[in-house]
């Protein structure tokens, strides 16, 4: 195989540093909404716009390096935790629906992000951390026999 990089000349180390197609990403909000159970490793491999890598000398990969690809991230982030496969899918989701239209800010928060960015940055920390929270406490719940589902 060629070595194989991204149209910036190198490859992604984490999943929060590659190209995704948010269409697909919509695509599966939809069937998890539908009640479709998911692999996070393997929907954010199938969201990922594998378009965006080359080979080299700038050629599109084929179909066996494009799949070789898709392997060796699979392995290389199988010990990325669901949880931020789930925070970084839901980011690029929010984001597109954000580009889109679907959900709006207010002048005003769009100003305190251009004024203030250090505000807004505070606050994007704190809904991080509480959504990090939120997730490990899901995580570690464990029902008993005795609670109702």
């Amino acid at each position: 195989m060629t070595e194989p990089h991204n149209r910036a000349g190198q490859l992604p180390e984490t999943p929060h540093d590659a190209p995704f197609d948010r269409g697909k990403i919509d695509a599966l909000l939809t069937r998890v909404r539908d009640g479709a159970e998911i692999d996070l490793l393997e929907a954010t491999l199938d969201a990922i716009a594998w378009d965006a890598f080359a080979a080299d000398g700038g050629q599109p990969l084929s179909p066996l390096e494009r799949a070789e690809l898709r392997d060796y991230y699979r392995i290389k982030w199988s010990d990325v935790g669901p949880l931020y496969l789930a925070e970084l899918l839901s980011t690029e989701f929010m984001t597109e629906q954000r580009a889109r239209g679907s959900i709006e800010f207010s002048p005003r928060l769009l100003e305190l992000g251009r004024g203030d960015p250090e505000v807004w940055a505070e606050i994007r920390q704190f809904f991080r951390r509480k959504e990090i929270a939120t997730g490990l406490l899901l995580l570690a719940h464990r029902q008993t026999p005795d609670q109702p589902a």
